[in-house]
């Protein structure tokens, strides 16, 4: 097998990311961004929310590529690399004169022991789903680092830009232990400053960071960046409306309009769909029963729930993935809306008394939990809904101590197993389900180890058919993200997670 990779992933040819700012750029200035997702750990190995936990992580953290706004890879950490013929190994050559937050050097020795910290067993990193065909690190010389795999894997080339690649310090990570994800050290153009829990996480500049722009001046340019917990749409407008925030995350199609009105904001797309799919606890009753989520899965109006939650900006999903992915299964066979045959399935199913929906407070999760709240009442299940904080939910969550639980998913990635891999593997480290279906394990390590894209596209398509013919989850709506930059902000580019890089940015005064 080879590979899955196009020629500047095979050659390590060295793309520039693009710079978008035409005026000359002013030093200085406080960046504040909204996020609406606080991360559990500020140690990427950690993070529990694959994607969004990258719009922080991306500002502390650097990997040895990333991946720009169309997939391809861009040196970052590493000048260059090779494949090599037997596809098992590829080796890297550093970039010289980097040095970590901490002032430590950054060389092939520290490299290969973040790569061997993913992949230990012993440490249990959340992100070794992403490089669960990597194998180990080895410093060849000062600045030269082999990565070496067991099989040659479809996947592995976009897992080492993401998390699972972001390179710490380790003597940072060795001195601090368990305090290490409060307190991350990397080499990226900002370094932590502070974090208040449930509220904001101060970065600031980075006065050694090793990037020049294109006149071989020294980045960044701001004086650092402010990521404020704002969860609640409204208070991000207004914030925003204020020029207290610069930059928001998700706002609710409702409130498109009256953006677009102020001339102080923009309207950005984001390169991704924010999915809205609820989960069915399989790992014990009353979900176990697979009648019961057929009475669940009849018995909601997913189209109402897209005019109400998406203003009619959205769609119904019919799998796991949006229209403009490249494994979007046009031909799925979901669910139909049927009262009737809902009411049947729950008659057959013989539950009696209340399920719990396990929401985290936030825009438009409260609406959705609140119409599936009715439209089963018409069938005859009483719903509670249980409103969490990010991190209560998490933790229920993953025990998989709930009932029903809604959640999103970011789509679509440069690679399908970063979510198929994180959420349905044998190793996923956010089974929400808790399913140990074989079957299921089966496709997903298919998937990772296909080449060819068309037969790729048809085991995820596979897939997707499995999950909806048992039940196991009901997707319910898609819609684009879309954020807010106030017109003072430039310099911004994106990666192909949708996180902004700000190393060029930069504040109009």
């Amino acid at each position: 097998m080879k590979l899955l990779a196009g020629a500047c992933f095979a050659l390590g040819v060295a793309f520039a990311l693009p710079v978008i700012a035409q005026e000359t750029p002013k030093r200085g200035g406080i960046l504040v961004q909204s996020m609406d997702v606080e991360p559990a750990s500020l140690d990427p190995a950690f993070g529990n929310a694959p994607g969004r936990d990258r719009t922080v992580y991306t500002q502390i953290f650097e990997n040895l590529f990333v991946q720009d706004e169309k997939g391809n890879l861009v040196p970052q950490l590493a000048k260059s690399w090779e494949i090599a013929k037997d596809q098992l190994s590829i080796t890297f050559h550093l970039r010289d004169n980097v040095v970590f937050h901490d002032g430590t050097p950054l060389n092939a020795e520290a490299v290969a022991f973040n790569l061997n910290r993913i992949v230990d067993p012993q440490v249990k990193a959340r992100a070794r789903q992403f490089v669960s065909d990597m194998k180990s690190a080895t410093a060849v010389d000062a600045m030269t680092v082999r990565v070496d795999f067991t099989r040659s894997s479809a996947s592995v080339l976009s897992g080492l830009a993401n998390e699972a690649g972001m390179i710490s310090s380790p003597k940072a990570i060795q001195a601090l232990g368990n305090e290490y994800g409060r307190k991350p050290v990397g080499t990226g153009p900002f370094s932590f400053a502070s974090w208040t829990s449930g509220n904001q996480i101060k970065l600031q500049k980075f006065e050694n960071y090793w990037g020049r722009d294109e006149k071989g001046e020294k980045l960044p340019y701001l004086d650092g960046v402010t990521n404020r917990i704002i969860v609640d749409t409204a208070s991000k407008i207004v914030e925003a409306r204020a020029g207290t925030v610069h930059i928001t995350d998700a706002i609710q199609p409702k409130d498109y309009a009256q953006v677009e009105r102020d001339p102080n904001l923009t309207l950005e797309d984001s390169l991704a769909s924010n999915l809205q799919i609820l989960s069915f606890n399989l790992t014990r009753p009353p979900f176990d029963d697979e009648k019961l989520r057929r009475a669940f899965v009849h018995g909601i109006n997913r189209a109402l729930i897209e005019k109400v939650a998406s203003n009619g900006q959205g769609l119904v999903l019919k799998g796991l993935e949006p229209p403009q992915s490249p494994i979007y299964g046009e031909n799925l066979r979901d669910y139909d809306f049927d009262l009737a045959k809902a009411k049947k399935f729950y008659q057959e199913s013989g539950h009696k008394g209340v399920v719990k929906l396990a929401m985290i407070q936030r825009d438009p999760d409260t609406r959705i939990a609140q119409i599936i709240q009715a439209q089963m009442g018409a069938v005859g299940v009483r719903v509670e809904i249980e409103a969490l904080e990010r991190l209560a939910w998490g933790d229920k969550i993953y025990s998989h101590n709930y009932d029903i639980a809604l959640h999103r998913m970011s789509a679509p990635k440069v690679d399908p197993d970063v979510n198929f891999g994180a959420y349905y593997a044998r190793t996923a480290g956010a089974n929400h389900s808790g399913h140990k279906d074989e079957t299921i394990f089966a496709l997903i390590e298919k998937g990772r180890t296909t080449i060819d894209p068309a037969a790729r596209k048809a085991i995820y398509v596979e897939f997707q058919q499995y999950l909806l013919d048992h039940a196991y989850q009901l997707p319910l709506t898609s819609v684009r993200d879309r954020g807010i930059i106030r017109k003072e902000v430039a310099g911004l580019h994106q990666e192909f997670s949708g996180a902004y890089l700000f190393d060029r940015a930069w504040l109009r005064k």
